[in-house]
């Protein structure tokens, strides 16, 4: 933002690099309706660009509106311009932030952030009171900064081809941008930029940021050329106030101010830090100075390379803050900032191998965040399909499909898309969709004064300085019985304990409480309050339950289960594993809403950590969101027991809020159960008995000898499928074993390969004595039959089986039915060996038959006297 005064204000204005190009701009504007400025930060776009619009005559009796990524730009920038022209802020120049307005109908020019633009679009969707928008900063892609860009290219295309915009850069593809706007016209100012000397580290240094703050402050300390102030860039104002004690010392010893710059400032301190003091300042500062503001006096720079940002986690299906390596177009900003008024020097806290792998840009916000406010926002604006609206760049199906999903939880559009009467409530709040249904909910039970502290507790900043000593002193200060209930609800005491003080900054600090947090939070309870318009007279004191079930409203989709009594471990809607904060007094709940989520990191894939918590019970889901809860039966198999139960579940989505179990199932429906957890074991589930095994071995032979009949070649998988019949009517393995398998095997087989079996594998032989001797089948062996000598008498050829394709074995035994002999060819045992064996045999048993011709004496099984 470049410092000076309008063009047409020469008594206040300085020469700035970008006044050379506003003819030109002015020109481009009247032949056409859309120009793309680029200019490096300080040539002064913010503060003259709007001035020479309104001077020009560009606006009508309309508003020209600039959009600004943040709050504390847009005041800046408003004070400069109203100051410039000669003015106060609220007059011809104002600005609108949130939960801030400064100034009239009658102003023309106005200052306002990228989401107050929102809002403002669902009021006004066809911007009948704007002559021209100014996206300013537009190359920090943010997503409120990418739907204004394509909402206003529609409008144009549309019902507003008088709507004229400028866009804004620093660094910027403009010849992209242009191209997307209809091949518009292009300006640069390359500004004034005084030389910068880069320097990285040597080598990697993992020290903790401040103390590598603070050993690049004592480098710079220790040149005596550079008397001017030093800024520093940090990810956040956490990291600020670490950085500010670790310096404390040092700023001490050279009598230095130490000054932060974040948005969360009062104007005071913001103004302190972005003019020059009366002594040397090292100014501790977020990316809000990176582009968006100018400090006067700043000529070296250290930077820490890190950004405080807002991600998907689509592990995680949510919006987490990380700290990340900012791109290498943005260390080139705000390297930059040391250049402005005299040769530079920027010191950068990584070494020059880790930023050459830097990336060039930062992703644009769209395409990395939670789209449920800007879906709900396209939705009133009347656009019906987000997937063919005109985005520069177009978000993925499945975060718009996110989006829509969480505002269908949240009961703002149906099942269609459409908005609902909660809905177009929600965008009245001017709240983001969670805290807005949170806000309804608590409108809705009378309790809109605490709905609104703990919506504004949930969306800003925690107030809790040291949350683990903040836990235990909160369970020893008190005896509500919210404690232990609602992370929420404990903050909300502690925060009636600052405001019964009038935010005492002892009692603060007593108490561990931040109190710039307390104050913010405070500023938003009172606005969101205002939004909500209900008498204060009509709300009454609401009890614990009552509150719970607000917070509820806002947060259906973090629904938590805790996975055992006492364990801080959980699941979350979406089948998510979380981790709750030591910090959490939500210690015994069962089921909890995780407000607040840290998520893990991803190359560790590690649980998210949930540092705000609040219980939840079951049946407030019935009650908030019934067409969300719904009882399922379901058969399944228990392997303990070995039998078919039904699991009756009640979910809430995917997550599982009651179990039962039932025993008497239908027999019917359980049977294809049955079935399935028998093919999966059949040995487990059926035993096979000595007849069931003979037969699958008699099977297997004659499949393996006569494969014309075609009979079934694997047994087990035979057996499976005789198994899965007998289930039909049963419920489990012991009924199951009850059952006739053999029969069942048998019945699987046509007629003919029944018969064929029982032809050509007989279970039995008939020997010549008369006797059915067992035929023995085993696989990869012959058949064999067991039987002594004397019963084969007579029998001059050996049996053959398999329609002849495979000889009967033998085991010939002697009386004492041990073993004599093993054969598949009888006739060569009787004329070659039978003549020895009787010799051996005939004096151990005389009692038993001996002849000398064997194939011509009557066979028997009886012992009977030797003869002669």
């Amino acid at each position: 933002m470049g410092l000076g005064g309008a063009r047409t204000n020469p008594a206040h204005a300085s020469p700035l690099p970008i006044d050379l190009l506003l003819p030109d701009l002015v020109a481009g504007l009247r032949a056409g309706s859309r120009v793309v400025l680029r200019a490096p930060p300080g040539a002064g776009k913010t503060t003259r660009v709007p001035s020479a619009l309104l001077d020009a005559g560009l606006a009508g009796n309309k508003q020209v509106l600039v959009l600004e990524p943040r709050r504390i730009a847009a005041r800046a920038a408003a004070e400069f311009v109203a100051h410039e022209r000669g003015g106060n802020v609220g007059g011809e120049i104002g600005y609108r932030v949130r939960f801030e307005t400064h100034g009239t109908r009658a102003t023309r020019v106005w200052f306002l952030t990228e989401g107050i633009f929102s809002r403002q679009l669902v009021r006004d969707p066809f911007l009948e009171s704007v002559a021209i928008v100014v996206l300013d900063e537009f190359h920090e892609r943010h997503l409120q900064g990418d739907v204004a860009l394509a909402v206003i290219r529609e409008l144009q295309q549309t019902v507003r081809p008088d709507l004229k915009l400028v866009v804004m850069s620093a660094t910027l593809d403009t010849e992209r941008v242009a191209a997307y706007l209809d091949n518009c016209g292009v300006l640069t100012s390359e500004g004034k930029l005084y030389p910068v000397q880069v320097e990285y580290t040597d080598q990697l240094d993992d020290r903790p940021l401040p103390g590598r703050v603070a050993t690049a402050l004592r480098r710079v300390l220790a040149s005596a050329d550079d008397r001017g102030d030093v800024l520093v860039f940090l990810p956040g104002a956490a990291e600020i106030r670490r950085t500010a004690t670790a310096i404390e010392p040092i700023a001490t010893a050279h009598d230095l101010d130490v000054v932060p710059l974040h948005g969360d400032l009062p104007l005071d301190a913001q103004q302190r830090a972005l003019h020059r003091g009366a002594r040397r300042k090292v100014v501790l500062s977020t990316n809000v100075a990176e582009t968006s503001l100018t400090i006067d006096g700043v000529t070296t720079v250290i930077d820490s390379g890190l950004a405080r940002i807002n991600r998907f986690d689509a592990r995680h299906g949510l919006n987490a803050l990380r700290v990340v390596p900012i791109s290498r177009s943005a260390t080139d900003q705000r390297a930059g900032r040391a250049g402005r008024t005299a040769p530079g020097r920027c010191l950068r806290l990584w070494t020059q191998a880790e930023h050459t792998a830097r990336r060039d840009h930062d992703v644009p916000e769209v395409l990395r965040l939670d789209l449920s406010a800007t879906v709900l926002e396209l939705r009133a604006w009347g656009l019906g399909d987000l997937r063919s609206f005109g985005w520069l760049d177009a978000p993925s199906v499945a975060s718009l499909a996110r989006a829509e999903q969480l505002l269908q939880l949240l009961g703002a559009v149906d099942d269609t898309g459409a908005l609902t009467e909660v809905g177009r409530r929600m965008l009245d709040l001017s709240a983001p969709p969670r805290l807005a249904r949170m806000l309804i909910e608590a409108e809705r039970r009378g309790c809109a004064d605490r709905g609104a502290l703990l919506a504004a507790l949930a969306s800003e900043r925690d107030i809790c300085l040291d949350q683990r000593a903040f836990a235990v002193d909160g369970l020893r200060a008190t005896s509500s019985p919210s404690v232990g209930a609602s992370d929420l609800l404990l903050r909300a005491q502690l925060f009636d304990e600052a405001a019964r003080s009038h935010f005492d900054p002892h009692v603060c600090h007593t108490r561990g409480l931040d109190l710039r947090g307390v104050r913010a939070v405070e500023r938003a309870r009172r606005q969101l309050r205002q939004a909500i318009k209900t008498d204060h007279r009509v709300d009454r004191e609401a009890d614990e339950s009552t509150l719970l079930r607000c917070v509820l409203a806002g947060f259906p989709d973090r629904v938590v289960r805790r996975r055992a009594a006492n364990s801080p471990r959980g699941v979350m809607v979406g089948a998510t594993g979380i981790v709750l904060a030591d910090s959490s007094v939500v210690r015994d709940a069962e089921f909890f809403v995780a407000i607040e989520i840290e998520a893990g990191r991803q190359e560790q894939r590690s649980e998210s950590r949930v540092r705000l918590a609040s219980a939840v019970e079951p049946e407030w889901l019935s009650e908030l969101f019934p067409a969300m809860v719904r009882t399922h039966g379901e058969l399944r198999f228990d392997a303990a027991r070995e039998c078919v139960v039904e699991c009756v579940q009640t979910r809430f989505h995917d997550l599982v809020l009651r179990e039962t179990t039932r025993f008497d199932v239908d027999p019917v429906a359980a049977g294809a159960v049955l079935a399935a957890a028998a093919q999966r074991d059949p040995a487990a589930a059926v035993a096979l008995d000595d007849r069931t095994r003979d037969w699958l071995a008699r099977l297997r032979f004659v499949a393996h000898w006569m494969p014309e009949l075609q009979l079934p070649t694997d047994s087990d998988a035979l057996v499976a499928d005789a198994v899965a019949d007998l289930c039909a009517g049963r419920r489990s393995f012991a009924e199951l074993r009850r059952a006739d398998l053999l029969t069942a095997l048998r019945h699987r087989l046509t007629r003919t390969q029944q018969h064929g079996l029982d032809r050509d594998a007989p279970t039995d032989y008939v020997l010549p004595s008369g006797r059915h001797a067992p035929v023995f089948y085993e696989d990869n062996k012959p058949p064999a039959v067991a039987a002594r000598i004397q019963e084969l008498f007579g029998l001059t050829r050996t049996p053959r089986l398999a329609g002849g394709r495979v000889a009967l074995v033998f085991q010939l035994l002697g009386p004492n039915q041990r073993p004599v002999q093993i054969t598949d060819d009888l006739e060569s045992f009787w004329r070659q060996t039978y003549p020895e064996v009787r010799k051996q045999l005939r004096g151990r048993h005389p009692k038993h038959a001996w002849p000398e011709d064997p194939l011509h004496v009557q066979p028997t099984s009886r012992v009977r006297s030797a003869r002669k």
